[in-house]
């Protein structure tokens, strides 16, 4: 964990960010990440181990964040990146984002579990808002 460098998303990490969301459900392809790259309003990021990606976050910041995406290779699941890359992550955003919004799964407990022990409370829920596999999708939020 100590040898974890975050730095902004480029194309450089194209191949192991498409790695790592083919291995997460509804995760994107290459040709929508480099979408995400290319987009002002987002603001993308990921967690280095030597030269490769092992965990990626992307927020789409408009009037407030969006935190579209986190995840990371499943070899380097439980060692606290994920907290570590949203904690930093979070404290870039430009000035006068006031709070995060995001949504997750309702069956994904360890990403709830990591979104409310850095503070974010649930909002509400979204009912069948996901498919393949169907699920309820929880809207939580976090105030900066």
């Amino acid at each position: 964990m100590e040898n974890i460098v975050i730095q902004p998303f480029e194309h450089k990490h194209l191949a192991d960010v498409a790695y790592i969301h083919s291995q997460v459900a509804d995760g994107w392809g290459e040709n929508g990440l480099a979408g995400d790259i290319d987009n002002r309003n987002t603001h993308s990021y990921v967690a280095l181990a030597g030269d490769r990606a092992v965990a990626f976050c992307s927020f789409l910041v408009v009037d407030d964040a969006e935190l579209l995406f986190v995840c990371t290779h499943p070899e380097y699941r439980k060692q606290g990146i994920a907290h570590t890359l949203l904690t930093h992550t979070i404290s870039l955003l430009p000035q006068g984002i006031d709070s995060v919004i995001l949504e997750v799964r309702s069956q994904n407990t360890p990403a709830i579990s990591l979104y409310e022990k850095m503070g974010f409370a649930t909002l509400g829920k979204r009912k069948k808002f996901y498919s393949f596999p169907e699920d309820d999708a929880i809207v939580m939020g976090l105030s900066k």
